[in-house]
């Protein structure tokens, strides 16, 4: 692409990877005997979370852009407002149902259901099919991609998913 262009959003939502075991799985064999005992990321928890979001094209419009930043931020804001200030869930953990009967006793807290384990790469590349799907729905896959999306979970961390 030779124009890319990135939006930055930030949101705070709570998640707990269910499926993280620090004795298995790929890495594993790098710690070896100093593995903890607990797994912290199962517990639940939250992250002050930056998404950043990179369009590009080989072209630009009319205007000289890729795409005006307000398009990008309004093609999200709808999902990024869902999601923040909500516990996002794997429908498939275990406790997705008793979370869901507590958020809809209560009210006190919403939950985002999500069809997969809320790991920072897994939500990358929903932000990213999410986005696709925008630009698909609004006939501009033609012009501009989805380059890169990056996800990060604290100062330190990030995944990012980009297509090959």
């Amino acid at each position: 692409m030779k124009w890319k262009i990135t939006k930055v959003f930030s949101f705070e939502a709570g998640h707990r990877v269910w499926k993280q075991n620090l004795t298995h799985g790929r890495g594993a064999e790098l710690t070896g005997r100093d593995v903890p005992l607990q797994n912290k990321c199962v517990n639940l928890h939250g992250h002050s979370y930056v998404l950043e979001v990179t369009l590009g094209s080989d072209t630009l419009s009319e205007q000289d852009m890729v795409m005006d930043f307000y398009h990008v931020k309004n093609a999200l804001k709808d999902l990024i407002d869902t999601m923040d200030h909500s516990f996002i869930i794997d429908v498939n953990d275990p406790m997705y149902e008793e979370l869901k009967s507590l958020a809809e006793k209560y009210g006190a807290f919403k939950i985002f259901p999500a069809p997969f384990c809320p790991t920072a790469e897994a939500l990358a590349k929903y932000f990213y099919d999410f986005l696709t799907q925008k630009l698909e729905q609004a006939g501009l896959l033609k012009d501009v991609k989805v380059v890169s999306v990056v996800l990060w979970e604290t100062k330190t961390s990030k995944a990012e998913y980009r297509p090959e």
